[in-house]
């Protein structure tokens, strides 16, 4: 009789184990969290390289105006050689998002063609104290300005 009892106990046993082993469907509530994460980061990044690939085609599109613009002038007007070697006007609109360095936004400058080399306003930036008070927002700048004017419209400082 003993044995019955025992063995009938060990078989509830097994039959429990296997009844919450197959229906403890709850995922670990980490995992979820750290496909959320995952999710917010990708669409953080998403976002930014929407955003730079707008600057790209709008400064494609400036300098395809710019070009059209000048072959038309060209017709016009008759100017020397020397200024009609000089380089066109880019203007783009710089978006500086939270968490951009100087150095971040002295390459995007760069690559936009707006400075010759991001090391400068980089340093520029260091020199003058200015580094640390670049402002997040919108802000348009050109190739016309100086190292000097871009930082005072980066960083809102007189």
């Amino acid at each position: 009789m003993m044995k019955d009892i025992v063995r009938g106990v060990g078989i509830g046993c097994v039959l429990a184990g296997g009844i919450l082993y197959f229906t403890n469907n709850d995922q670990d509530p980490s995992d979820t969290e750290q496909y959320k994460a995952q999710v917010d980061e990708l669409q953080t990044e998403l976002d930014k390289v929407k955003k730079e690939l707008a600057v790209a085609q709008t400064l494609t599109s400036s300098k395809a105006e710019k070009t059209s613009h000048e072959s038309s002038n060209e017709k016009k007007e008759s100017k020397p050689e020397v200024e009609s070697t000089s380089k066109p006007i880019t203007k783009i609109i710089l978006t500086i998002e939270a968490g951009s360095t100087s150095a971040t936004v002295a390459d995007k400058l760069e690559r936009a063609g707006i400075i010759n080399s991001a090391k400068e306003l980089e340093q520029y930036l260091i020199d003058n104290g200015l580094a640390g008070l670049i402002q997040i927002g919108v802000h348009e700048v050109d190739t016309t300005m100086d190292l000097g004017t871009i930082a005072r419209i980066i960083t809102n400082t007189k």
